[in-house]
């Protein structure tokens, strides 16, 4: 049906050309802007997530920035680290030179003082935009700071709940600083050390003692006479604690001596000779003595005689008293000759008690953080262990300070820390000998209490005690020994410092390279959401551009039947 009111064809038409113009310039966006979705309303739920994770790709290349400037910290601080070795290996050297016989000690001094100035210089200089991981700046020791680190942002996730977080790398600065403002750094002293502990370190003492002797030159030989003798007294085993045995006017004649040796001439003629004379003159009279003692002399054979307590008199001492000598060779010899048995004796040992002696190095202090251990043993007691601490040492001394100045201030400390052990520590100038409390163990000689002394050990076990900067060898704080293993001590923290530097270079070099990968990553995954097929939306725009003409066409068809409606009119 034809109708002058509606021309049902053109609308028809229309509707065609509109929807075919609609998606058209839909193509067209695509293809100019290159994006299949560009805004909300083309799919909300690609949209949202397509801008999140492009807004998340931009802080992630933040990231990245920030890893560039990690990597020229971390590679800042590496090749200072290296240079900081070079100069310790040198100033080794130097000290082992400076160990030569001969050696000009102040001229290897100058050498050192230039080798320091090149450290800190070093640790100066190993900056990166005002970061110095060699040079910090805690007021406070850094073995008593609790935290000094650096941190370097490495990374940024997105968790399930939508939440955000940023991700660092710390850097503990305690293990790279060289120099640190209030002390502490590689290159400088340690906390709460106590060093050689004033030469008390290194004690092992394990100390027993062996009966009372003494040697006597021989100065026969001599024949006896009928009617020649020698007289003398001896007494075995006197002390501080008991007066021993006296033995009097023991002889020596032709009788004795022809009994003892098997002879009929009453000649003595050497050394071995009087040793068995005298003999026999102690088992006739009962004198717990023994003349074949061979401590001093090495036994027979030689020009001594050598007499030694059995220590059986049930006397606490054990010593050997020869006196009141007196002889008679009717002229044939001078006054007061007594083959040897005249005078003081060569060698004496009485009545000895198990003792060593230590010498005092040097002052030290006892700080709150350090401890002593030793263990002491005396006679069977059971070994013990004790400690000294600032407490005891302040306690021993009356002091607040925790110092030993001296040997007398350290025999004080240990004596008090031993307190009950049955050990007794007196000093000497700088000497400290340890012994057996006569009060507790009154015997001597081989009944004498053993004294064990040893197993010295501290908390902490070693720490440096001077800066590289305090090394001075041509003075006497330090020893060229001390200054050597301080500085390979510097060498070896300074080695651990930039392998872990390099460890943190490493991780950042491995963080940057994820860190790209994840951005090319991201920017596939977000293309594939929103990106425009450039081919299909070529081959569609073909197709809407026919299809519009097409429309155009037929639009055009259905006006004109009106048109032609319209004549019969005219």
């Amino acid at each position: 049906m034809t109708s002058i009111m509606t021309n049902t064809a053109a609308i028809a038409a229309l509707q065609t050309l509109r929807s075919v113009s609609s998606q058209l310039s839909e193509n067209q966006n695509q293809i100019s802007s290159g994006l299949r979705i560009e805004t909300a309303a083309d799919n909300a739920a690609y949209w949202s997530i397509s801008t999140t994770m492009t807004s998340d790709a931009k802080a992630i290349t933040a990231v990245a920035d920030s890893l560039g400037f990690g990597a020229a910290i971390a590679d800042t601080a590496y090749s200072g680290t290296q240079a900081i070795v070079r100069v310790l290996d040198d100033f080794k050297a130097k000290l082992v030179a400076a160990s030569e016989p001969g050696v000009d000690t102040s001229k290897i001094q100058k050498e050192l003082v230039q080798l320091n100035a090149q450290a800190e210089s070093i640790v100066a200089s190993s900056s990166f935009s005002s970061i110095n991981w060699l040079s910090t700046e805690a007021s406070t020791h850094l073995m008593e700071t609790q935290n000094l680190q650096s941190s370097l942002v490495s990374s940024f996730s997105r968790l399930a709940n939508g939440t955000v977080s940023v991700e660092t790398t710390d850097v503990n600065l305690k293990l790279t600083s060289m120099l640190n403002r209030g002390g502490g750094g590689i290159l400088q002293k340690e906390l709460w050390g106590v060093g050689d502990i004033g030469g008390f370190r290194s004690t092992g003492i394990n100390s027993v003692a062996h009966q009372g002797h003494e040697s006597r030159i021989f100065t026969g030989p001599a024949s006896f006479a009928t009617g020649d003798y020698i007289l003398f007294d001896i007494n075995v085993d006197s002390g501080d604690h008991s007066a021993g045995l006296d033995f009097m006017g023991l002889t020596i004649d032709k009788a004795v001596v022809d009994s003892a040796l098997g002879i009929t001439t009453g000649e003595i003629n050497s050394a071995d000779d009087m040793r068995k004379v005298l003999q026999a003159v102690f088992t006739a009279n009962g004198v717990p003595a023994t003349a074949y003692e061979g401590l001093f002399s090495g036994g027979l054979g030689s020009n001594l005689f050598e007499i030694g307590s059995r220590e059986t008199s049930g006397e606490p001492g054990s010593s050997i008293t020869i006196s009141n000598v007196t002889s008679d060779f009717n002229g044939a010899k001078p006054a007061g000759f007594a083959l040897g048995l005249e005078g003081p004796p060569k060698d004496n040992h009485d009545n000895m008690y198990p003792k060593a002696s230590i010498d005092f190095t040097k002052p030290f202090t006892v700080s709150p953080k350090s401890e002593i251990f030793f263990d002491v043993q005396v006679g069977s007691n059971a070994r013990q262990t004790y400690t000294i601490d600032r407490t005891t040492v302040d306690a021993a001394l009356g002091t607040t300070d925790g110092a030993i100045v001296d040997a007398a201030s350290l025999a004080a400390v240990i004596a008090y820390a031993s307190a009950g052990s049955a050990l007794t520590v007196t000093a000497s100038g700088p000497r400290l000998t340890f012994a057996a409390d006569q009060a507790t163990f009154p015997e001597a000689g081989n009944r004498a209490a053993r004294v064990f002394v040893g197993n010295v050990q501290s908390i902490p076990p070693w720490a440096l005690e001077f800066d590289l900067a305090e090394i001075d060898i041509t003075g006497d704080r330090f020893t060229l020994a001390e200054y050597l293993t301080g500085v390979e001590y510097m060498l070896q923290r300074s080695i651990d410092g930039a392998s872990m530097i390099g460890a943190v270079s490493a991780r950042i070099q491995m963080q940057t390279e994820f860190t790209q990968s994840l951005l090319d990553t991201m920017e596939r995954g977000v293309g594939r959401l929103v990106d425009a097929d450039m081919n299909e939306a070529s081959t569609r725009l073909k197709a809407l551009q026919a299809q519009e003409q097409l429309a155009i066409q037929s639009l055009q068809i259905a006006n004109s039947s009106a048109q032609n409606l319209m004549k019969l009119f005219s």
